[in-house]
């Protein structure tokens, strides 16, 4: 048995897709009760391009400028993610636990990594033959299908905690689920 306070759900705001060359400018951590374990901004190493940004990307360096360097926080994101037995996220495998890493992170822990996006993928339905799979939604979409619709997407607490609720929503789902493990098997026989 999983035990709430075992589980967590991790987002993170970057300021692009590039690990090698963008920076985290938000991270939040919430437990499987829905508490915030840690949720800060986070000051970019490199504000001089933010100095270049217009609109609300000034608005954003507001935001951060004066947040702490993700080089003072990694221990206590580290700490929080070596407790946990299941780590939770939408697009955590490929984007936010990869991204982390490249920035210092230490994210090569025992817990379990469960993806709502790749799974909900399969519980959506809808196929691409480019792609030869199921196409991925957004958050907001499965927070919606779910009945989570009260949220401020792009922010790292507000989507860790949709990104929880998406997790239970599926645990609750038999026949979704039933539906994605029919939909999996046929995918591997094909």
């Amino acid at each position: 048995m999983l035990w709430k306070n075992r589980i967590i759900s991790i987002d993170i705001e970057t300021t692009g897709l590039d690990a090698t060359e963008d920076e985290i400018v938000q991270i939040s951590i919430v437990n499987g009760r829905g508490k915030t374990l840690y949720n800060s901004y986070i000051r970019p190493e490199d504000g001089r391009a933010w100095d270049r940004g217009m609109g609300s990307r000034k608005a954003a360096w507001q935001a951060v400028r004066n947040a702490p360097a993700l080089r003072h926080e990694r221990r206590k994101i580290e700490r929080i993610l070596r407790r946990a037995d299941l780590i939770v996220g939408y697009n955590h495998k490929a984007f936010d636990m990869p991204f982390l890493a490249a920035k210092g992170i230490n994210t090569a822990v025992k817990a379990r990594l469960y993806d709502v996006m790749l799974e909900f993928a399969y519980i959506a339905g809808e196929y691409n033959d480019e792609y030869g799979d199921y196409c991925w939604k957004p958050l907001t979409y499965c927070a919606w299908y779910y009945g989570y619709t009260d949220y401020k997407p792009h922010d790292a607490n507000e989507d860790a905690l949709a990104a929880l609720y998406c997790y239970y929503a599926i645990q609750r789902d038999r026949k979704g689920r039933r539906t994605a493990e029919k939909r999996k098997r046929s995918l591997r026989a094909g």
